[in-house]
């Protein structure tokens, strides 16, 4: 009788264990906006390439680092930097130009 009460309850373990289980859910919050000096997405679709182009190295460019302090390297030594990073980030031609204007702008001279 132990034996099979022993079996009885090891077989109801493993159903319990096998059965789905319903995903917690989080609970709608309301967005705010970051406070700071941070760019916004906004300002990816700036008509100033430099407001862009900010807004895209600060927010595109952080996402796996910290930014980097754009006077520590001249222009042609960010050159092999942005080849290498605009593929990571996923930027399409026109974010490219803005980002490397941006930090051509305030590379070392």
């Amino acid at each position: 009788m132990k034996k099979l009460a022993g079996v009885l309850f090891v077989c109801i373990v493993i159903i319990f264990s096998c059965t789905r289980k319903a995903a917690p859910t989080i609970p709608n919050r309301p967005v705010e906006p970051v406070a700071g000096n941070k760019a916004d997405t906004a300002d990816f679709n700036s008509s100033n390439p430099l407001v862009a182009g900010k807004a895209i190295y600060e927010i595109k460019c952080t996402k796996c680092h910290k930014a980097k302090n754009l006077s520590d390297w001249t222009p042609d030594e960010w050159k092999p930097i942005l080849n290498s990073m605009v593929k990571k980030a996923k930027l399409n031609d026109l974010q490219i130009s803005q980002v490397t204007q941006y930090v051509n702008a305030h590379a070392k001279k």
